[in-house]
């Protein structure tokens, strides 16, 4: 069975006094002291995911690729102190490059083999002015080179992609509708077929449709995965990001839908607690306040 896209983040080892109450009074109450339970999301799709991104934290001074296939294309980011990472998002707010340290060769090949992919982003746009156009995510060479771009042009998304039809910056593009780039957390999805057909998609509903023909044979190999800009750092994008996601295949709209569903990584709530206090905990003394006439026979 393939890993699940979202491993769980590691929870605290220790918990202060107050914390430990607070964790058992939310696991008393999802065991029976609570009338309803929150629906389970459903799960994320995985057929085909060659690259998955979460952005809670570096994890060893990277971004790691957590789709488990083959050689795991991390991503760097040249200046960490301009990126925060808050709740699960990471926010750009200055001109960072944010890239693969060398080519993502294994992610070209598979979609260039493929003929088709599905690029998949949460994303909250700083706000709608933005141009250049400004790189959301782009596997390129640099500024007018590139295999696909996922990007902002003012008040609307755009996908430039190459083939043998278009030129080597991927276009004409593809975009959505004007107004649609809007400062608000946003789930843009952008996908090809086979046959040529490229769709983009908004919270799981398509907004655009085009036929983007040719094939995808003349993506070079050295193209880098890159995201919030360009490889040349002079395409930034502001915003914050919570999830990028790239499939070696076209995701139907029942497919896209049911991500859009599962919404955004969630950081656990544990992982948001206090850091630990070195006192043990009592477990009468410290928890009784919390539990009154519950348990250890106190309260009446």
């Amino acid at each position: 069975m393939p890993a699940p896209p979202f491993p769980p983040l590691p929870r605290c080892a220790r918990l202060d006094a107050v914390s430990r109450g607070l964790v058992l009074v939310g696991v008393l109450a999802s065991i029976g002291f609570s009338r309803a339970r929150a629906a389970e999301p459903p799960e994320r799709i995985i057929d085909g995911l060659q690259a998955i991104y979460t952005f809670e934290a570096l994890v060893n001074g990277v971004i790691p690729d957590r789709a488990g296939v083959g050689e795991g294309i991390d991503l760097r980011i040249d200046k960490p102190q301009g990126v925060r990472f808050q709740a699960g998002r990471m926010g750009l707010d200055a001109p960072v490059v944010i890239a693969s340290d060398g080519p993502a060769i294994r992610l070209t090949q598979a979609l260039r083999q493929a003929q088709q992919f599905t690029l998949e982003v949460w994303i909250t746009p700083a706000d709608a002015e933005q141009t250049g156009p400004a790189r959301i995510v782009s596997l390129s060479l640099d500024r007018s080179k590139r295999s696909l771009s996922l990007v902002q042009e003012k008040g609307r998304y755009e996908l430039r992609l190459r083939t043998s039809t278009t030129s080597d910056n991927g276009t004409p593009a593809t975009p959505t509708p004007d107004g649609t780039a809007i400062h608000r957390q946003t789930h843009l999805v952008a996908t090809r077929t086979p046959d040529g057909v490229v769709r983009l998609f908004l919270d799981g509903q398509e907004v655009a449709t085009n036929t983007v023909a040719g094939d995808m044979n003349r993506w070079p190999d050295d193209c880098r995965f890159v995201v919030g800009n360009e490889v040349s750092g002079d395409r930034p994008w502001q915003g914050e990001i919570a999830l990028v996601a790239l499939y070696s295949k076209a995701l139907g709209a029942d497919e896209i839908a049911r991500n859009f569903a599962a919404g955004p990584p969630q950081i656990e709530e544990a992982a948001l607690l206090p850091p630990a206090h070195p006192a043990q905990v009592d477990f009468v003394g410290d928890l009784t306040p919390f539990l009154p006439g519950r348990c250890c026979g106190a309260g009446g």
